[in-house]
């Protein structure tokens, strides 16, 4: 987006990182305004509103060449768009899975994520480096941007427009269910094999928004939840940096020709072969426990770009950053709703999303900054020392994580109020040390056991 910004629009690195912020901040605003609505609305509708507000939004983008316009579409109407799509889907997953086969189901969703980005960083290289039509090969002081044409980004958008188009017509196939839990042994889980499930049809909530507010803010979980939000921003913030910091310092240390968009599909295609071997692997795993070790394996990726400015940096950076994420990542939708109570799905989800705007329009404001500083466009750069900033905020993430784990962990369980997670080295799950007044206060250590009664545990 920021090079889009740059290149067809004029605006500076600070500017175009300004703007970037901003729009990744107005996803969270309009999220948390419309938490509520979807709650009320249910996943059918909300998916309807959103791709249409999503295409309308694109297509505005793609035909204009007002700033304006451009600003509206990209700050209000893609936005509102945007709030209504992942979000709306990993509620989805959540009403549409078994307890016994959520994990696996987010790993597939965050797979399929991972197939549509594999397929953008080509498309990059293909519209911005072999495509010849336009004026993409003309420099941008030598260009008037009031007169449109089919530049090479333009053409990256009009893939994404072809692409909302198909999923406006898919989210007009979806029907508002539930899958419920407790039926006959008859019926088998077609993920799991072993458990029974079926669907049933459910209705949307309907209660009063601010009953709902307010209970979801009585919640010590979400509280809990929310201290992990704020913990693992900077470790969340590190992708604005490879989607918006990235591109622009790979342009400029390399040359317009270097292949950006491969280079960024390394990501996804690294996620679709690891997610689903890690979560299979992981999936006894809590959450929490695979946020953490993940947490540390991302926040070291950015200190090869410290070491060495080269391609071959660029490409273990995104190999370790890839690692970590198919390690934590998916686990945090997991996580999010593992934390949430049903029917409040939506307005939790807005909530805990808040604090990401406080960071979002610093850091698209520090991506600019730090490339206008550290790597312009023109003279001398220091591009190591900018890398080296982005990774110690990154880095203390996973650090805040380890100091905060027994306060984070915990678990607010009606008949256990101080239950939390203690790691093990080993692979066969987490142990929980359950502290109780039938044990006159001793800390029993448990570990999950297979079995019919999912609330057995083996003492050790």
């Amino acid at each position: 987006m920021t090079l889009f910004l740059s290149s067809d629009f004029g605006y500076s690195d600070v500017e175009a990182g300004t703007i970037y912020g901003i729009w990744g901040a107005l996803i969270t605003v309009y999220g948390l305004l419309t938490g509520c609505l979807m709650d009320y609305l249910g996943v059918a509708a909300s998916l309807k509103i959103g791709f249409i507000l999503s295409l309308v939004g694109r297509i505005g983008i793609l035909i204009t060449t007002s700033r304006n316009m451009l600003l509206a579409c990209l700050l209000i109407v893609l936005p509102l768009g945007n709030c209504l799509g992942i979000p709306v889907l990993a509620t989805g997953i959540r009403r549409y899975t078994t307890e016994h086969n959520r994990g696996v189901a987010f790993g597939l969703f965050y797979v399929i994520m991972n197939v549509a980005a594999l397929f953008s960083g080509p498309a990059m290289d293909m519209c911005t480096i072999w495509y010849k039509g336009g004026e993409a090969q003309v420099q941008n002081e030598d260009r008037d941007l009031s007169v449109w044409s089919m530049t090479g980004y333009r053409l990256l958008i009009l893939t994404g427009v072809i692409a909302n188009v198909f999923a406006v017509f898919l989210a007009f196939t979806v029907r508002e269910i539930k899958v419920a839990n407790d039926v006959g042994d008859d019926e088998v889980d077609p993920l799991c094999g072993d458990r029974p499930a079926k669907t049933v049809a459910t209705t949307t909530m309907g209660a009063d928004p601010f009953s709902s507010l307010w209970e979801t803010l009585k919640s010590k979980n979400f509280w809990r939840f929310l201290c992990v939000c704020m913990i693992t921003l900077n470790l969340r913030m590190i992708f604005t940096h490879f989607d918006a910091t990235l591109p622009k310092y790979m342009v400029r240390e390399f040359g317009e020709n270097v292949p950006k968009g491969t280079i960024y599909s390394i990501n996804p295609a690294l996620i679709i072969i690891l997610v689903p071997i890690v979560t299979a692997a992981t999936t006894h795993i809590d959450p929490l426990v695979m946020i953490h070790r993940g947490g540390y394996v991302s926040a070291c990726s950015v200190f090869f770009l410290v070491a060495s400015t080269s391609i071959m940096a660029c490409i273990l950076a995104t190999v370790t950053l890839s690692i970590g994420e198919s390690i934590w990542s998916p686990r945090l939708y997991d996580y999010t709703m593992s934390m949430t109570e049903e029917g409040r799905e939506g307005i939790f989800m807005a909530l805990s999303s808040a604090p990401l705007f406080l960071v979002k329009l610093p850091v698209g404001y520090m991506s600019g900054y730090l490339l206008q500083k550290y790597c312009p466009e023109n003279g001398e750069r220091d591009s190591k020392t900018m890398w080296l900033i982005i990774g110690l905020t990154t880095l203390t993430s996973p650090i805040l994580l380890t100091l905060l784990w027994g306060v984070v962990s915990k678990r607010d369980d009606p008949k256990n109020e101080n239950e939390s997670l203690v790691e093990t080295p080993d692979n066969e799950g987490p142990l929980v040390r359950r502290v109780s007044v039938e044990d006159g206060g001793v800390a029993l250590l448990a570990r999950p056991v297979k079995s019919k009664d999912s609330n057995m545990h083996e003492l050790t």
